[in-house]
């Protein structure tokens, strides 16, 4: 069996006034292009990114 291949893309989350907008609409919009969400990228505390991979 083959190692699977995977691609990865990021998508910054809107921090401003400390409050995270529609973080399950962004992961729903990259759920329906055939991303996976993998991780969460925080900084000080705050989420200011998601990452997803998609199988080559």
């Amino acid at each position: 069996m083959a190692d699977a291949k995977y691609v990865y893309t990021t998508h910054v989350t809107d921090t401003r006034g400390g409050k995270i907008s529609s973080i399950e609409s962004v992961i729903n919009e990259h759920a329906n292009e055939g991303w996976r969400f993998v991780e969460t990228l925080e900084q000080d505390g705050t989420t200011v990114g998601l990452v997803f991979e998609q199988e080559r």
